[in-house]
């Protein structure tokens, strides 16, 4: 199964995904700011980042834009998650380089599966 890191600051949205995701096979890490995350992902090279699009000392769209500008980290899959559907913010989030969006409050068993989706498919 893949190595997924989830940035997110909200304990019990970061315990919920950390939870579907190992039951369904996963190697998770985690990180409630952008800085850890970026300091994991360079450090760990997951496979997958699920993004969390207001954290404390970044925003996702920042932090993707930066992901996308690294050439040693750019080509790994961010899903970003939010609790904005509007259509302006989801296009934001895919126009800074995220490769799904998914919004907040989603079944656990869609989030899981929208990441094998991307998961199985070659980048």
């Amino acid at each position: 199964m893949a190595r997924i890191l989830i940035v997110e600051d909200e304990p019990d949205m970061l315990d919920l995904m950390a939870l579907k995701l190992r039951e369904a096979g996963h190697t998770i890490t985690t990180t409630r700011t952008g800085a850890e995350g970026l300091s994991v992902l360079h450090a760990e090279r997951p496979d997958l980042v699920l993004l969390d699009v207001l954290l404390p000392d970044t925003t996702g769209l920042e932090f993707c834009e930066t992901v996308r500008a690294d050439t040693e980290i750019r080509d790994t899959l961010v899903v970003m998650v939010s609790a904005s559907a509007s259509q302006r913010d989801v296009g934001a989030g895919l126009a800074a380089g995220a490769d799904d969006y998914v919004t907040k409050p989603f079944a656990p068993s869609k989030l899981v599966g929208r990441i094998a989706a991307l998961l199985s498919t070659d980048r």
